[in-house]
C-alpha cells in the first residue's frame, strides 16, 4: 500500500534511505541533490547541494545524525544530518 509520494527533484531518483528512527528519509538524485524529508508529514526539510554530479547513492549513520552521499563527481560527501552542513568530501 502507497503512504505517499516525494516530489522535488528534477532529475531521477537512483537511493532512497531511512534513518535509523524511521524519521526521516534521504533521497539521491540526477538534479546533483539529496534532499530530506520529514517521514511522516511528507514535506522536504532541505536540500543537500555541492556535488558537481549526479548523486547516486545516499546512506545514514547508524545513529542517524550523519549523511553520506556519493556521486557521479567522484567523490563522497559527509553532512551534518540536523543542520544540512557539509562536513567533508572523501576523493
Amino acid at each position: 500500500e502507497e503512504k505517499g509520494t516525494l516530489r522535488g527533484h528534477s532529475g531521477c531518483v537512483f537511493s532512497v534511505a531511512f534513518s535509523s528512527d524511521g524519521g526521516t528519509i534521504a533521497s539521491a538524485s540526477g538534479d546533483k541533490t539529496v534532499k530530506i524529508w520529514d517521514a511522516t508529514t511528507k514535506e522536504e526539510k532541505g536540500t543537500l547541494r555541492g556535488h558537481s554530479g549526479c548523486v547516486f547513492s545516499v546512506a545514514f549513520s547508524s545513529d542517524g545524525g550523519t549523511i553520506a552521499s556519493a556521486s557521479g563527481d567522484k567523490t563522497v560527501k559527509i553532512w551534518d544530518a540536523t543542520t544540512k552542513e557539509e562536513k567533508g568530501t572523501l576523493r
